[in-house]
């Protein structure tokens, strides 16, 4: 386990590519944009020889020996602006940005609408609350991306409900089920504690399975208690040095 933090290893699958070095990493995990994204730049040993498709599969993989964890999976983005050294990778987030909703919608639930939203996407796992939030006689999306349609729901019938991905699965009022809470501790696993602004920021080792949204208990000098994820990035450089910064709100 501790090699696995201090000095693990990344491997990024495709669909025609195993890398295990060459690139310099940063992984972003929000709940503000709703997304999980990575982006991998390439060293110039590899100029020209790695090819791929816009949306093509791809995982990214954080661990030691035959032991790793998930860091990403999702899609990679080609575009005609995007650099040769660079491989952006998002989660299923991708599908419902792309889908374009122009529709009119009657007698409608949210959920109704979000699964059709869903389903123009290929998005086919989602868990949705069982909440009952009435009908709406008519609800018009004019033509607008599916994560645009998505917020109009919440706006729509006054919700602040949080949507993202997880593992795969989407997510709309409600959170996966979290069986641990990671524990942060000064002088143990939090090499720094500050608050540069509005939100609270611990400088850690690399911990693949801490996302936005789950709870994360923290023992500091400078703050004590539970709180929520508000982001998360894991850096790696050339030479293999990570570090992971975890940012919360605090003061709930």
């Amino acid at each position: 386990m501790y090699k696995k933090l201090v000095s693990p290893e990344f491997r990024l699958n495709t669909e025609r590519y195993e890398l295990t070095g060459g690139m310099e990493i940063e992984c972003v995990s929000s709940r503000e944009a709703r997304s999980d994204w990575c982006r991998i730049e390439l060293t110039s040993q590899l100029k020209n020889r790695i090819e791929y498709e816009d949306m093509e599969r791809a995982v990214l993989e954080m661990g030691y020996g035959d032991d790793y964890d998930t860091l990403l999976s999702g899609y990679c983005r080609k575009t005609a602006e995007d650099y040769w050294k660079e491989i952006m990778i998002r989660d299923a987030m991708m599908k419902v940005g792309r889908v374009m909703i122009r529709d009119t919608f009657v007698d409608c639930t949210p959920q109704d609408i979000i699964k059709y939203i869903l389903t123009r996407a290929g998005i086919t796992e989602y868990r949705l609350p069982e909440e009952d939030y009435g009908k709406k006689g008519t609800v018009i999306t004019d033509r607008q991306t599916g994560i645009k349609a998505i917020a109009q729901v919440n706006s729509v019938w006054g919700l602040d409900h949080d949507f993202f991905f997880r593992d795969g699965v989407f997510y709309w009022g409600c959170q996966p089920e979290q069986e641990t809470v990671y524990i942060l501790e000064e002088n143990t696993n939090i090499l720094s504690l500050q608050k540069p602004g509005t939100l609270y920021e611990i400088e850690t080792l690399g911990i693949p399975w801490i996302h936005h949204s789950q709870e994360i208990e923290v023992h500091h000098s400078k703050y004590d208690g539970m709180v929520k994820v508000e982001k998360t990035i894991m850096k790696c450089d050339s030479d293999g040095f990570v570090r992971m910064y975890i940012y919360f709100k605090g003061g709930q």
